[in-house]
């Protein structure tokens, strides 16, 4: 393991309505010279983190400048030949960046890597531990990844285990890793194959797990973790989650085209909604006054991987299309800003920024 000799975007104070990040109304496409997996963008706006993929330097980490649109950085995270990036995510302070990936071609992602933002070194690659599984069977992928709100533990998804080149079998499961000790405290089994999401709400007591069995609610406040129950929302096997930033309701959207809005409160489903059945829909992000889900529509029929950002309406759950961002290709994440008007999209070898 290696890390790139110049340094990650420093941490510092939320810039008010980003005025460090980038100028409203003004696009710009930075070429990122190999596959991105996915976005997140630190609590000031002043930088965005790209994990990517390449097929001579493995994994790496991208810092870019959302005003200037320059790289500032480069980690890398393994140099595996056909080594795979998944999420990123970024603690609240800015001091660090975790990333999911596996170490070579064919094989899941295994390994959480953390990455210090000021030193733009490699502080810890750690593999999962393995899980109870039939014999004959593989561990299940690392699927998601979120930072607890006072950035003291990391909560990671993982599928069930699975034959090779068979659908994985129930025992997915979600662990805790802690950033202090550097190793994986705590592992919880859930319902479900496929845990495609997972959110923390603000108070860190509870999290919500998407699977394609539901919703499934864990107290987090429990040693360790506890199942609280399983709520019925379902919208495919890939499920993405988005949270409410007034912690009521968590908005889920998935492969069947279709989404669904669960009151946390209750545990009750109060929406459900169908935008494009037989589409992919990812990558949810609710606006920063809550009236806006956006979200990305994948078109799976199109040989050029046609992608659009669509814009829902929370209280209606109705599309509009005066909002979305149409002509896009390929994209494999989106980031809203802190200032709340900025995209930060990924795919087709860029990172797109979009004031709106």
């Amino acid at each position: 393991m290696t890390a790139g000799a110049l340094l990650l975007g420093a941490a510092g104070p939320a810039a008010a309505d980003g005025q460090h990040g980038p100028a409203r109304g003004v696009p710009r496409t930075v070429a990122l010279d190999a596959s991105p997996a996915s976005v997140a963008v630190g609590p000031d706006g002043r930088t965005a983190y790209v994990a990517v993929k390449d097929g001579i330097h493995g994994v790496q980490l991208k810092a870019v400048d959302t005003r200037s649109g320059a790289i500032t950085a480069v980690v890398t995270l393994t140099t595996g030949f056909g080594a795979d990036a998944g999420p990123v995510a970024v603690s609240p302070d800015g001091s660090r960046v975790y990333v999911l990936f596996g170490q070579s071609r064919h094989l899941p992602f295994s390994v959480l890597g953390v990455v210090d933002t000021a030193t733009g070194t490699v502080l810890s690659s750690t593999e999962v531990p393995d899980q109870p599984r039939p014999a004959g069977t593989y561990p299940g992928g690392l699927s998601a990844l979120a930072v607890g709100p006072d950035g003291s533990e990391v909560f990671v998804t993982q599928d069930g285990p699975a034959a090779w080149h068979r659908p994985a079998q129930p025992g997915a499961r979600v662990l805790t890793f802690s950033p202090e000790r550097r190793a994986f405290t705590a592992a919880v089994p859930i319902p479900g194959r496929y845990p495609a999401s997972v959110v923390v709400r603000p108070d860190g007591d509870d999290a919500y797990v998407a699977t394609e069995s539901g919703l499934v609610h864990l107290a987090m406040d429990d040693e360790p973790p506890t199942v609280v129950g399983t709520v019925g929302a379902t919208a495919g096997t890939i499920v993405g989650l988005a949270l409410d930033p007034d912690d009521t309701h968590v908005h889920g959207v998935g492969d069947t085209g279709t989404g669904y809005t669960v009151d946390l409160d209750a545990d009750t489903v109060d929406a459900t909604f169908a935008i494009s059945p037989g589409q992919r829909l990812q990558n949810p992000a609710v606006s920063r006054d809550g009236s806006r889900l956006y979200l990305v529509e994948q078109d799976s029929a199109s040989p050029d991987g046609k992608a659009s950002i669509l814009a829902l309406d929370t209280t209606t759950h109705r599309l509009v299309p005066t909002e979305g961002v149409p002509g896009l290709q390929y994209v494999t994440g989106l980031a809203v800003g802190p200032d709340g008007h900025t995209f930060y999209v990924t795919g087709n070898g860029t990172l797109r920024i979009i004031g709106f």
